[in-house]
């Protein structure tokens, strides 16, 4: 694993070259469900970067914020079609999926930047 909680092995695709948040292959079950000291393998887990530093210190999460890790949205943007095109050299993406996989990446950070905006309460 990476210093953010992202796997390194296998090809590395944008959304884990320029993450915006920890992505797992399982997730941890709800203490209600039963079997609290277990975990869904199936079901992966997505838990987002917070959007600014102020908000990452208030949270004590050690992850680096989204502002700490681009300058902007273009910043991202750029770093996700960079490493796209990294991969359609090295065959492993089309070179016609890149603008729908930017399009994507852009959906999240804006999606990510609207919770300031709207933040959600922590559930405890």
């Amino acid at each position: 694993m990476d210093q953010d909680g992202n796997e390194l092995a296998g090809i590395r695709l944008p959304d884990l070259a320029v993450p915006l948040a920890t992505v797992t292959g399982w997730n941890l079950r709800h203490p209600d469900t039963g079997g609290d000291d277990q975990t869904h393998r199936i079901m992966g887990a997505t838990v987002p970067f917070t959007f600014t530093r102020q908000e990452r210190q208030e949270r004590r999460d050690p992850r680096p914020s989204v502002e700490e890790r681009y300058a902007s949205k273009e910043d991202y943007l750029d770093r996700v079609e960079e490493v796209a095109k990294e991969l359609v050299s090295r065959r492993y993406l089309l070179e016609e999926d890149i603008p729908r996989l930017t399009q994507m990446a852009a959906e999240r950070y804006e999606l990510l930047e609207a919770t300031i905006a709207d933040p959600q309460p922590a559930d405890d």
